[in-house]
C-alpha cells in the first residue's frame, strides 16, 4: 500500500532555481538610463517597446527553441510535419525579439539521430514564417542555413546579411556531433571550431525558450556559459505553470503513461512510486508491453510474439526490460498493466487478451498496436476515482485510425473528469497533438497543458534540469549574488562560472 506524501516535493531542487526574463533585461536597461523603479513598474507597458529596442536592438541573440514536431510519412514516402504546435508556441519569443530589432539566431532540433524523424528543419522554417505572420510580423523571409555551421559562411550571414530584426534558422542540431558532447558547460564552450564557439562569440545574449529540452546535458542547452542566459516567453510560462501544477496535485494521483519513449521516465516513475507522490501508473505503449513481458519471466521473453520483441529491440527499448520488470513487481498494485491488446494479423485488427496472444499459433506474426477494451475499462475505473490525472504518450498507435479509438475513449473520460473537478494534465508535444486530433483543445479542456514531456516529469520529480541551472547561474550573476546561492550543498560535478561577457553590457 502506497503512503501518500503530500509534501514530497518540498525538497525539489528545481523549485529553488530562479531565472531572468526578457522583462528583467528591459527594466535593467531603463534603470541604467536613469528611470527609477517605481516609474518603470508603473509605466512599463508604455516604455517596454522603446527600452526593448535599446536592450536588444542590433544585438545578436541566440534563441534555443524547441521546433521538434511529430512527422508522418506521406504517400510518396517523404516525411512531413504532422503537427505544428511547438513551432507555433515558439514563435512568440522570436517575434518579440525580432520586433525589438535583434538579430535572432534560432537553433533547434528535430527527432532522434538514427531515426526517421531526424529530418532537416527546412519545412519548419516555412511553418515558423507562417506563425510569425499570424502574429503580425511582416518578415519577408527567414534565412535558413542548411548545414551552414562552420567557417566563414555562418559568420558572414550573421555579420553581413542579417538585418536588424532578421531571423536566421540553423539546421537540425541533432545532426551535429558537438551537440552530444561533454556534460560540463565549460567543456562545451571550449570545443574548438564548434558551432557554440562560432555563434557564441558573435552573440550578445542566449535565450532558452526550450523548457521541453532543458533536462538534456547538451550543447544547445548548457553550451553557452559565456553569455547571459535568459528565459524566453515559452520557458517562462512553462516554469510558472509547472510550479503551479505541483502545488495543485491532489490524491489519488494517477499517471497514464504511453508512447515509445520510456527510458527518460523510468527514474521519475520509480521515485514517484517510492515516495508516494503518485498512487497509480497506468502502463500503456512500450511501457505496458515490457511490463507484461517482464512479469512472465525470462522464459517467456517471446510471450507476446516475436514481432513485438523485434519492435522493442528496433526502437532500443527492450534493454529496459529488467528495469520495468522491477517496477511492475515492486509496485504490483500501483503499477497497472494491460490485460488485453489491439493486434493486427494479416491486415485484420483483433482484440486479444494477454493469454489469447500467448496461446495463438500465429502470435509471432502479430503486431501489437495498443491496449484493448478490457484494459480501457480497467483504466477508466481507476481514473474515475482520481483527483489528479496526468497523461503522457499515446496509449495506442497514433498514426493509424484503426487503433485510435481506445486512446480517444481514455481522453474522453479524462476530459469529463476535469468537468467534475479533477485536476488534469496533458504533457508532451505528441500527446497534445493526440488530444487535438481527438477533438479537444489541450489549453481549455485540460487543467494544465505542457509541451514539455521529459523535462516536465523530471522537473516534478526533483531531478535537476541543467537548462534551469544555467538560467539560475545567470540570474545570480545579474543580481550580484554568488553563483551557487541557495544551492551551496548541491554537487554539480563542475565549477559554476560567470559569463565572460559582463552584465554591464546592457
Amino acid at each position: 500500500m502506497i503512503q501518500h506524501n503530500e509534501n514530497g516535493l518540498n525538497g525539489n531542487i528545481n523549485l529553488k532555481l530562479n531565472f531572468l526574463t526578457l522583462d528583467d533585461i528591459i527594466k535593467r536597461t531603463a534603470l541604467n538610463s536613469g528611470l527609477d523603479e517605481e516609474s518603470i513598474d508603473k509605466e512599463y507597458d508604455i516604455i517596454k517597446e522603446d527600452y526593448g529596442r535599446r536592450a536588444f536592438g542590433g544585438k545578436v541573440v541566440i534563441v534555443r527553441s524547441d521546433l521538434n514536431s511529430p512527422v508522418r510519412q506521406d504517400e510518396h514516402g517523404q516525411y512531413q510535419i504532422a503537427g505544428a504546435e511547438r513551432i507555433e508556441a515558439s514563435a512568440a519569443t522570436i517575434d518579440e525579439l525580432s520586433g525589438y530589432g535583434a538579430k535572432v539566431v534560432v537553433i533547434s532540433h528535430q527527432g532522434t539521430p538514427g531515426r526517421e524523424d531526424c529530418i532537416s528543419l527546412e519545412p519548419h522554417s516555412v511553418l515558423l514564417k507562417e506563425s510569425l505572420e499570424k502574429l503580425g510580423n511582416p518578415l519577408e523571409k527567414i534565412i535558413f542555413g542548411r548545414a551552414l555551421w562552420y567557417g566563414t559562411t555562418t559568420e558572414k550571414i550573421i555579420k553581413e546579411e542579417m538585418p536588424d530584426g532578421g531571423i536566421f534558422l540553423l539546421d537540425n542540431i541533432r545532426k551535429m556531433s558537438d551537440e552530444m558532447g561533454p556534460a560540463n558547460p565549460e567543456e562545451f564552450a571550449k570545443i574548438p571550431d564548434s558551432y557554440m564557439e562560432i555563434i557564441g562569440n558573435l552573440a550578445d545574449f542566449y535565450v532558452n525558450d526550450a523548457f521541453s529540452t532543458s533536462h538534456r546535458w547538451q550543447a544547445s542547452i548548457v553550451g553557452f556559459p559565456n553569455l547571459l542566459n535568459i528565459a524566453g516567453r515559452l520557458t517562462e510560462k512553462e516554469i510558472k505553470e509547472n510550479r503551479e501544477l505541483i502545488s495543485s496535485i491532489r490524491h489519488p494521483y494517477t499517471m497514464l503513461m504511453g508512447g515509445i519513449k520510456i527510458s527518460g521516465y523510468l527514474d521519475f516513475m520509480d521515485k514517484s512510486l517510492e515516495n508516494g507522490l503518485v498512487d497509480h501508473i497506468l502502463a500503456t505503449g512500450a511501457l505496458g508491453m515490457l511490463g507484461v513481458l517482464g512479469i512472465r519471466g525470462r522464459r517467456a521473453k517471446n510471450y507476446l510474439g516475436r514481432q513485438t520483441v523485434d519492435f522493442l529491440q528496433e526502437k532500443g527499448i527492450h534493454s529496459e526490460l529488467n528495469t520495468v520488470t522491477g517496477l511492475a513487481r515492486r509496485y504490483d498494485e500501483a503499477f497497472v498493466l494491460p490485460v488485453d491488446f489491439k493486434v493486427e494479423l494479416d491486415g485484420e485488427v483483433y482484440n486479444k487478451t494477454v493469454e489469447e496472444i500467448q496461446k495463438h499459433p500465429d502470435k509471432d506474426r502479430m503486431n501489437l498496436y495498443g491496449i484493448g477494451p478490457e484494459t480501457v475499462a480497467r483504466f477508466n475505473e481507476i481514473l474515475g476515482g482520481s483527483k489528479t490525472i496526468y497523461i503522457k504518450g499515446s496509449p495506442t498507435k497514433d498514426d493509424d485510425e484503426r487503433f485510435l479509438s481506445e486512446s480517444q475513449q481514455l481522453i474522453d473520460s479524462i476530459v469529463q473528469l476535469k468537468k467534475k473537478g479533477a485536476t488534469t494534465i496533458v504533457s508532451g508535444g505528441d500527446t497534445n497533438n493526440l488530444v487535438s486530433r481527438s477533438g479537444y483543445l489541450p489549453q481549455t479542456d485540460f487543467t494544465f497543458s505542457t509541451l514539455a514531456g521529459g523535462a516536465a516529469t523530471e522537473y516534478h520529480s526533483g531531478i535537476l534540469l541543467p537548462g534551469l541551472l544555467m538560467l539560475n547561474t545567470s540570474y545570480n550573476q545579474f543580481n550580484g549574488r554568488t553563483l551557487s546561492e541557495g544551492l551551496e550543498n548541491y554537487n554539480f560535478g563542475f565549477k559554476l562560472e560567470s559569463p565572460k561577457k559582463p552584465v554591464d553590457l546592457i
